[in-house]
């Protein structure tokens, strides 16, 4: 085993953020790490990498513990890290950035780097041809005299893979390389990884949210909940482990559902415009609610933020109900909502308004949240100081996005969000959607663009006239006649 976690405990203060965890990966092997956010998988990287140190129980790299040991001295041990957040030098080359892991195994002094000994520059040159042989291997030896900060996203997260691999570990530890990531990206990732072990024999230990990549490429996945380890086992065991569908997965009987609406009627003064409507949305899932102009639709993400009130039936979050809830406390229960038509602030910048969607906060990690909506919207970043009514309409709808993910839901509530945009930008924000559900945010989607909608979606209802008409797994309504009579308004009763 070359790595062994034995009943490790981790605790922060009063709070217990890891629990007995055990489990170990072999060499060669690919182990994944999953579970909800939340439940501690960065913290397992960060006692390995020394970042942290265990409170109780020990971690063993080829035999030997690692105890106390600092992160420099655990890299030079072999192991080695990405991190959720892109941490590049951006002010230097691809090369350079590739270099600075090359160096934690030179052995020249800083005398001699001064005055360039031979056995100086041989080793720097020997550094430097290591380097580009990774960089090729990445597809990125075009781009080595280009400034780490000139990279488009996905070439960012090849470079901290490449530098994690000049320390030439035996040991790399991924921590959500596919964050941002859009479905070919993801795939190019996959067969990466599969070569990184093949050519270069190294051990990979993996956390991810994209379940599709993790069964497909992990010979063992290990899942923690709450700090504690809820299962272990080949792909197929995890998928078939009914701990894991309820706590992870979100699928299963109706006791699991996030969001659960019931016979609900809700309008504006007379109008009536939801007659009795039913939904469930799943945790983990993202479920699509499409129709035509005037159906209901906007009214039924109206009357789950309390925005519009429900005159009969419930609407249950967490099984709790959300009746009688302001539309701030249903934010604060854990659903944030992107309205129809985008609704920023135009007088306040861009940052302000991210700022804004964490209003009800008051943690440390508001800093790191904005700058993830920074890497994946890196148009916002440019433009942080400006105006949101100087924005384009497409960078109005990141910006609208990125301000509802900033409270942090567990469940994301998107009205039209390609209402308007490009064919371009509308691509892009519904790869953005696919990103935000892959790092565990539940999403209700309603949106114009059926076709999209159901691509993306595990499951749809279409709705007319504020009635439920047709509802089904995605694939299914996909292939639906009845769904085109729907959005036209011309299906009989039957």
């Amino acid at each position: 085993m070359l790595l062994e976690l034995n009943h490790v405990t981790k605790k922060f203060g009063g709070i217990t953020a890891l629990s007995d965890i055990s489990f170990g990966a072999e060499s060669g092997q690919i182990l994944g790490i999953i579970g909800p956010n939340g439940a501690g998988k960065t913290t397992i990287f960060n006692l390995i990498t020394g970042v942290y140190q265990v409170t109780e129980g020990d971690i063993l790299f080829d035999g030997a513990s690692i105890e106390n040991k600092k992160p420099y001295q655990i890299t030079q041990l072999g192991i080695a890290r990405t991190f959720q957040n892109i941490r590049l030098f951006t002010n230097m080359t691809v090369l350079e950035n590739i270099l600075v892991g090359h160096h934690s195994r030179m052995h020249s002094g800083i005398l001699a780097s001064v005055i360039h000994t031979g056995a100086q520059k041989k080793e720097e040159e020997a550094a430097r041809a290591k380097s580009m042989e990774l960089l090729e291997f990445l597809g990125l030896g075009n781009d080595a005299e280009r400034m780490a900060s000139e990279l488009p996203y996905g070439k960012q997260r090849k470079l901290e893979i490449a530098r994690a691999m000049s320390t030439d570990p035996r040991l790399i530890l991924l921590d959500e390389p596919a964050a941002g990531m859009n479905d070919s990206e993801t795939e190019e990732l996959g067969r990466l990884i599969q070569g990184i072990r093949s050519r270069f024999h190294m051990t990979i230990i993996l956390i991810e949210h994209d379940m599709n990549l993790m069964m497909h490429l992990c010979d063992r996945i290990v899942v923690v909940n709450f700090g504690e380890k809820l299962a272990e086992g080949i792909p197929k065991e995890i998928q078939e482990n009914k701990a894991v569908i309820e706590a992870y997965l979100g699928k299963g009987d109706d006791s699991f559902m996030l969001l659960e609406m019931k016979d609900v009627v809700a309008g504006y003064g007379n109008i009536t415009a939801l007659k009795g409507i039913s939904l469930s949305v799943p945790e983990g899932s993202i479920v699509t609610l499409i129709g035509a102009n005037g159906a209901g639709k906007s009214t039924t993400m109206k009357t789950i933020m309390g925005i519009v009130k429900a005159r009969e039936g419930t609407v249950a979050f967490q099984g709790k109900e959300l009746k009688s809830e302001k539309a701030y406390q249903v934010v604060r229960e854990g659903i944030s909502l992107v309205p129809e038509g985008r609704q920023i602030l135009q007088n306040m910048t861009v940052q302000e308004n991210l700022e804004l969607g964490a209003y009800q906060r008051n943690d440390s990690q508001i800093g790191s949240d904005m700058e993830k909506i920074f890497e994946r919207f890196p148009r916002l970043k440019e433009r942080r100081r400006q105006y949101g009514g100087t924005l384009s309409g497409g960078e109005q709808q990141m910006l609208a996005i990125g301000r509802a993910v900033m409270a942090r839901p567990k469940l994301l509530l998107l009205d039209e969000p390609s209402m308007g945009l490009a064919p371009l930008v509308v691509q892009q924000i519904f790869d953005v959607i696919k990103d935000i559900h892959k790092t565990g945010t539940t999403v209700l989607l309603v949106e114009q663009n059926a076709q999209k909608a159901l691509q993306i979606a595990d499951y749809a209802y279409v709705m007319e006239t504020g009635k439920i008409v047709i509802e089904g797994p995605a694939a299914d309504v996909a292939q639906n006649p009845q769904v085109r009579a729907a959005y036209l308004g011309g299906r009989k009763s039957s």
